[in-house]
């Protein structure tokens, strides 16, 4: 009895050791190489204090040149990713390894990654993914480093204002505020530029978007929350690389 305990203890543990983070998204599997979420549709954003859980997708490609046109044309034998530089404290990265090796992926082979965790700042933050990949080259793997830019995370905190490089992007508000139904939405641009206006409940959910063209100086976007509950709500708005989070109350 006590062998079958101690044999079921090990097989127990064995699966735990095992255990892969995520499961990869079949959306993606007859893609030829690529990463997703990419650099367009980044990371989604996460809220202070509120669980956070970001899944990765990847296919690597088979050859070396399809990451950068000046590689030689060698095969990739493998992927090593060393993790993301740039997180906010709180969240971590788990990888589900394609061989015995820690996060290793294998060329058109749909792999997986997860984000997550309880992030403890506010804030935006922009990421660097590092991998090392392994050519083959004279007959011997040869590891290569490599970074991946243009990622980010935008933590909003309900709890207070957060405004981002103002040179560009200032005086957001919105007005009046509180509000009943109408409200306007304004904002200074240092220059023109596109601008990207939301709102979220205190859950993080995303309620209301829109992209606009601003104009240099002072700009107006009218909002109609005549079906927003009564209660406080996120206004994020965001232009380039600068952004501002506050807060609307809607009172009836």
């Amino acid at each position: 009895m006590k062998r079958f305990l101690l044999s079921a203890a090990l097989v127990a543990l064995v699966a735990r050791a095992f255990a892969q983070p995520c499961t990869p998204n079949p959306l993606y599997a007859d893609s030829v190489f690529g990463v997703w979420p990419d650099t367009t549709t980044n990371f989604m954003d996460g809220q202070l204090g509120i669980a956070y859980v970001q899944d990765l997708n990847l296919i690597v490609p088979l050859n070396a040149q399809d990451i950068d046109p000046t590689f030689p044309a060698v095969q990739i034998d493998s992927v090593v990713f060393n993790g993301v530089s740039g997180l906010p404290l709180g969240l971590t990265v788990a990888c589900a390894s394609q061989t015995p090796a820690p996060c290793t992926y294998l060329p058109s082979v749909l792999g997986c990654g997860l984000v997550s965790g309880i992030p403890l700042e506010a804030g935006q933050f922009d990421l660097t993914l590092n991998v090392t990949g392994y050519f083959t080259l004279f007959g011997s793997p040869v590891p290569y480093p490599l970074t991946f830019t243009g990622y980010r995370i935008f933590i909003l905190d309900p709890t207070g204002v957060s405004e981002l490089a103002p040179a560009g992007l200032s005086g957001v508000k919105n007005v009046p505020n509180p509000f009943s139904g109408r409200t306007s939405i304004e904002f200074h641009l240092a220059r023109t530029g596109d601008v990207r206006l939301r709102i979220f409940n205190l859950l993080g959910d995303e309620l209301w978007s829109l992209r606009t063209q601003g104009k240099a100086g002072a700009n107006r976007v009218p909002y109609e929350g005549a079906t927003l509950q009564e209660g406080v709500y996120l206004l994020k708005v965001e232009s380039g690389r600068e952004s501002f989070t506050g807060r609307m109350m809607v009172s009836r």
